[in-house]
């Protein structure tokens, strides 16, 4: 990356209130505590924490750059530049967007309640067999984090897959305002982010502006299956279909799971051509996630063989659906993040699993009025599912656990810490047991997974 500051000032509304306008930086950056010589420090601010206080530090440490809305208090090295906008973040968004128009290149966006993140690497894993793709990395998602990746954008691109992960009404539209995809895609409409989005139907008005904001000639990947999303998408526009059940641009035709956390295979009828394909990670939503990134990637014209090895390489994210073989157990970590449809989703791979089933379940959060009955509910699914113990942690553990008890489940505890619940699992599991670590991000269960390797000798 390479910007002066007057280009900044144009994409931003800005005006120059400290410096010269002829500096141009390097890079960007959003957090004081990092190295950031020859960036542009942008001054965000937050609940717990105002960046405009740390503006002389960064500015003294090197950074050519700092955007602000507010007065800075201290002394600024004459060498630096500071623009003054009227709001940091609104215009980190607006530089994220300029840097995106700067690049005439295809972007696919990708969201919905479930899915996302792996949709996204499925459909970057086949669009790289043939050229080089820029990918959201991390949790990069959101207003802060989507203008961060937009930054890491080069010549060398042939085309861009970004995940757009959003909690609050109007987020969608300034997400897509920013990065202008050229291809739309939604997983899923679920119960996700009900504490400020209410119901299904306000996550689905909160999503749907990914199909809406999209111009007539911009693809809209469409998932059949999802009434709501039919709804979304409407009838107007280019739309590209996949579905389990009817005729689409991708069908799945056939498909199978393999028991003891295998792998799963699918037989895709891609514009009414075949690709089997073999994926190695655990779990059935591998099926229709594939099946997502085939219709996201299509219009870009991957070949067969292209769509056949992007999918067949995909690798699970980090704490998603992965797996940890721990002295004679196997834990399946899916610490990254949950909602009702995801646990649901990751308690049925367990329940095919070998052994004594073991659920370690953290609360899902952001589910507002809904959350004692989600909870109930979903241990009430692990008992049926045939899952042995259960172990809950957290505010609503009383009702997952209540729930294991009354769907059948052999032992079902409920801890108000993971610290404590670390000790019970590490009494409780054994050579031959499959245990599953899942929560939402906010409660950091992988806390439990390295106890487990740390207590136990992890396979090689």
């Amino acid at each position: 990356m390479d910007i002066s500051v007057r280009e900044i000032i144009e994409a931003t509304g800005g005006e120059l209130i400290h410096g010269k306008g002829t500096l141009r930086a390097n890079s960007v950056s959003t957090d004081s505590r990092r190295e950031s010589r020859g960036a542009v420090f942008f001054a965000l601010k937050g609940p717990n924490f105002d960046g405009h206080r740390f503006v002389p530090d960064v500015l003294g440490r090197g950074a050519s750059v700092a955007v602000v809305d507010s007065p800075v208090i201290g002394e600024l090295p004459p060498g630096a530049a500071v623009v003054r906008v009227k709001d940091t973040l609104s215009s980190l968004g607006a530089l994220g967007r300029y840097i995106r128009g700067l690049y005439n290149i295809p972007l696919i966006a990708i969201s919905g309640s479930a899915g996302k993140t792996t949709t996204k690497e499925m459909t970057a894993s086949i669009l790289s067999q043939s050229r080089k793709v820029l990918k959201t990395e991390g949790n990069l998602n959101n207003l802060i984090g989507l203008p961060l990746t937009l930054f890491g954008l080069d010549n060398t691109h042939r085309a861009a897959v970004i995940e757009l992960g959003i909690s609050e009404f109007s987020e969608m539209e300034r997400l897509v305002d920013i990065c202008a995809p050229d291809i739309a895609l939604l997983t899923n409409i679920g119960r996700a982010h009900l504490l400020t989005l209410g119901s299904v139907e306000g996550v689905a008005r909160a999503k749907g502006p990914l199909f809406t904001k999209l111009g007539p000639d911009k693809y809209r990947a469409v998932n059949l299956d999802d009434p709501l999303i039919r709804a979304l998408a409407g009838k107007d526009g280019r739309q590209v279909t996949f579905s389990l059940k009817e005729k689409a641009d991708v069908r799945v035709r056939e498909y199978s799971v393999e028991d003891s956390f295998g792998g799963s295979a699918a037989l895709y009828e891609v514009a009414g051509k075949d690709v089997t394909v073999r994926f190695n990670a655990p779990g059935a939503t591998n099926i229709i996630n594939g099946a997502a990134a085939i219709a996201a990637a299509l219009p870009l014209g991957p070949s067969l063989k292209e769509i056949e090895d992007g999918l067949s390489s995909f690798s699970p994210v980090h704490g998603r659906m992965e797996i940890v073989k721990v002295d004679g157990f196997t834990v399946l970590d899916d610490t990254y993040n949950a909602n009702p449809e995801s646990m649901a989703s990751a308690l049925r791979t367990l329940a095919k699993a070998p052994g004594r089933k073991v659920a370690v379940i953290g609360d899902m959060l952001e589910l507002g009025d809904a959350s004692p009955v989600e909870h109930y509910e979903i241990g009430l699914l692990s008992g049926r599912l045939g899952v042995d113990i259960v172990m809950a942690i957290g505010a609503f553990s009383g009702e997952v656990a209540n729930g294991a008890s009354a769907g059948g489940a052999k032992k079902a505890e409920a801890f108000g810490d993971k610290e404590a619940a670390l000790e019970a699992v590490k009494k409780t599991v054994k050579a031959g047991d499959s245990v599953l670590v899942k929560a939402s991000r906010g409660l950091c269960l992988e806390y439990i997974v390295e106890g487990l390797k740390t207590s136990f000798r992890e396979a090689v």
